[in-house]
């Protein structure tokens, strides 16, 4: 697939590309064109902690991008790193970066892409929500962290994209 694609991402499925608002991802790959490669920073969301400010009634029916709203602050000398490169400039591929390439790599990407880490999320099928909480800083197990609401403010358009897609089957779906 090396000529097929201008750039090929390398993410794993408990992993959700953010764009900020006013950017598309057209614009941010503009951007970033002269580039071989560029690195995406981590933004490590909690996969048992929720957000209940729509009342817990409601917070079960939400989709897990939209509940699970509390990113881990704590500091770190450095958190993973995903990353997209330009086939045609690459010869080998790695897991978090590629070092065999032709080109450069761009790792300041922090205000045009992130993305957000669901660890652990999707290895047990039951409802993720193990706390609720309703606050914007909580510390859990000794761990500080932000409300994030992020992806929690695209759900109402990623669903409405997947009912078109998909069909309305997944309406009737337990979450």
């Amino acid at each position: 697939y090396r000529f097929d694609a201008k750039w090929i991402f390398f993410f794993d499925v408990d992993e959700f590309i953010g764009i900020p608002p006013n950017n598309t991802i057209s614009s941010v790959m503009e951007t970033l064109e002269e580039y071989s490669q560029f690195t995406i920073g981590q933004m490590p969301m909690s996969s048992q902690l929720c957000f209940s400010g729509d009342g817990p009634a409601r917070t079960y029916r939400k989709w897990g991008f939209e509940k699970l709203a509390y990113r881990d602050v704590k500091k770190v000398p450095r958190r993973d790193r995903k990353y997209a490169v330009q086939p045609r400039n690459v010869f080998a591929t790695g897991v978090h970066m590629s070092q065999n390439l032709q080109g450069k790599t761009y790792h300041g990407t922090g205000s045009l892409i992130r993305y957000f880490h669901y660890h652990g999320s999707i290895s047990q099928r039951r409802e993720p929500c193990r706390h609720l909480f309703n606050g914007t800083r909580i510390m859990f197990d000794n761990n500080p962290y932000v409300l994030d609401t992020t992806m929690r403010d695209v759900g109402f358009a990623v669903k409405t994209f997947e009912i078109r897609t998909i069909g309305d089957r997944l309406i009737r779906t337990r979450q």
